[in-house]
């Protein structure tokens, strides 16, 4: 079985070394639309449709290593038309509670915990030392940064990017599509489609139409 890691930036390097550690392939091979027909860090490098040509579905499975939510949600979406399945790269020292629910093409980094009764979507990256409490909802292609506690009971909708060492309040619920900049401490629900920051974490503007609130 081939793992193709979609990416090969930062997150798609370390995405190669959980992957190398669990053992799990008999190949990897990084997808990168910018590259063509190459070796980088001594594995294959194709962009996507030199890897379709090169590698059948049936024997293929794939993660996607990026940390945009939006480019995640496009390439999830044209990978899962074209009938390719997802693996979960889940980090030897994370911790996946057994009564939580996880997606496919989940990203755990090291020393990450899905605690009792979480739900974690498909396409989701959680970075070192990041934290889902217990009953907390993480939607879909969402990005939770390194360092980020998300408490018990919350909810975060789908396609989210949390930045580095957010802590969230027991209950809270984020919208789809949000930005919560790095360093927030977000105790207040946050809507739809926002760019929030601070302490506490407020909207500051509208990621759609850039409107700035006040």
């Amino acid at each position: 079985m081939v793992l193709g890691i979609y990416g090969c930036g930062g997150a798609g390097r370390e995405s190669k070394e959980i992957a190398e550690l669990l053992g799990y392939w008999d190949e990897l091979v990084f997808i990168d639309d910018a590259y063509s027909n190459d070796y980088y860090k001594g594995v294959k490098r194709r962009n996507y449709k030199e890897f379709v040509k090169e590698f059948d579905k049936s024997d293929a499975e794939i993660v996607i290593s990026l940390g945009e939510p939006e480019l995640k949600v496009k390439i999830y979406e044209r990978l899962k038309k074209d009938g390719f399945t997802f693996a979960n790269l889940i980090h030897p020292t994370a911790i996946v509670s057994p009564s939580a629910q996880i997606g496919n093409g989940l990203i755990l980094k090291p020393h990450s915990l899905i605690s009792s009764d979480a739900v974690v979507g498909n396409n989701v990256s959680i970075e070192e030392n990041g934290i889902v409490g217990h009953d907390s909802v993480i939607g879909d292609h969402c990005q939770i940064s390194a360092n980020v506690v998300v408490a018990g009971g919350c909810t975060v909708g789908c396609a989210t990017y949390i930045g580095l060492s957010v802590p969230i309040k027991q209950g809270i619920k984020i919208g789809k599509n949000a930005v919560i900049g790095m360093g927030s401490v977000v105790v207040r629900d946050i809507p739809d489609n926002v760019i929030a920051m601070g302490n506490p974490a407020r909207p500051m503007k509208n990621k759609d139409d850039s409107r700035v609130f006040g």
